[in-house]
């Protein structure tokens, strides 16, 4: 049951919620790539959250609700499809900061390119930007359990307001390096093997638990901390030359394109198709050929570390990290 509650929402995710962009090549050009939906909450550069005194006391919350809750209700969250963030409370203040990391251009799109036609070639569009979002407050609907029944609030650690300060610096300088959402954990074997890494939400929540701990937070280990893993099983990816292997990249990520006026049979053989085909994986700028290893992929609701507690009793075994090198070009 669980395995077939992975794959139904893998595919929805895959086929449903395609954003629309048009245009040219570059990848994450604001003149081709369009939101479907516009977060006023999320600014293009994330401001710091405003300076607070340095011993200001302020609870930090693990905040999870289903994914498109605003279309869907809870339907995701059941199958265990979350959004989270980091929630700030202010003790002293009574001032409240969400800290969270999502897709600019919708999920989607941070999962597959676009197709587009450009003087009759087609041509593969990644509209995939990623951004951090700074939030002077805490949506408190949207996160509430009493709205969303499998929503969630974490409490996590209690910091200092100079804690918080040096956050807001390192938010920033996160959203820098983190430039693009990345969907996949492309693994060998689930907590072993890590060949490419996943940078959604649920990353940048875990590195903000790790960050405040090595500024000086400490973690109760009875704390139950869990996030999605949606995951890509293979051997070892190998990297592709772009223009060689071109034909067969666009085949494959067309089999994802739902906006070609198809029928929902033909979207589904479209879907199916993909088992004939070669895989890819668009990562760090670069394509990968996978070969895919069983149960091939599988979205997982699992533990994640709580930094500074050991989590061997726990379902999740520590990552056995197997850096690829992203950067040596394939002959």
């Amino acid at each position: 049951m669980i395995q077939i509650k992975s794959i139904t929402l893998l595919l929805v995710v895959c086929i449903a919620f395609v954003g629309i962009c048009f245009g040219q090549l570059p990848d994450n050009d604001p003149q081709l790539c369009q939101q479907k939906i516009q977060r006023e909450d999320c600014p293009i550069i994330p401001y710091p959250f405003t300076s607070v005194d340095d011993n200001d006391q302020i609870e930090v919350w693990y905040l999870q609700a289903p994914i498109f809750e605003g279309m869907f209700g809870n339907f995701f969250g059941k199958l265990k499809g979350f959004h989270s963030a980091v929630g700030f409370y202010d003790l002293t203040t009574g001032l409240n900061y969400t800290a969270e990391y999502d897709a600019y251009y919708e999920v989607a799109n941070g999962t597959v390119p676009n197709i587009v036609n450009i003087n009759g070639t087609k041509e593969i569009l990644w509209c995939n930007a990623g951004i951090l979002c700074s939030i002077p407050f805490i949506n408190e609907t949207y996160w509430d359990p009493a709205i969303f029944s499998t929503a969630s609030k974490t409490y996590m650690t209690t910091i200092n307001g100079a804690q918080l300060n040096k956050f807001s610096e390192w938010m920033q300088e996160y959203n820098i390096s983190n430039p693009n959402y990345q969907t996949w954990d492309i693994w060998n074997k689930f907590g072993e093997s890590l060949w490419m890494s996943s940078n959604t939400c649920d990353d940048f929540a875990a590195n903000a638990f790790q960050y405040l701990f090595e500024i000086g937070a400490t973690y109760d280990c009875s704390i139950v901390f869990k996030r999605d893993y949606l995951n890509i099983y293979s051997q070892q990816p190998t990297l592709v030359d772009y223009e060689s292997n071109k034909d067969s990249i666009i085949k494959f990520y067309e089999a994802f394109d739902i906006r070609k006026g198809e029928s929902y049979f033909q979207i589904i053989e479209d879907i199916i198709s993909i088992i004939g085909l070669e895989k890819y994986i668009y990562y760090q700028d670069n394509y990968y050929l996978l070969q895919l290893n069983y149960p091939f992929l599988d979205l997982k609701y699992d533990f994640a570390p709580v930094p500074g507690c050991s989590i061997e009793k726990k379902s999740f075994n520590e990552k056995n990290y197997k850096v690829i090198d992203v950067t040596t070009k394939s002959k």
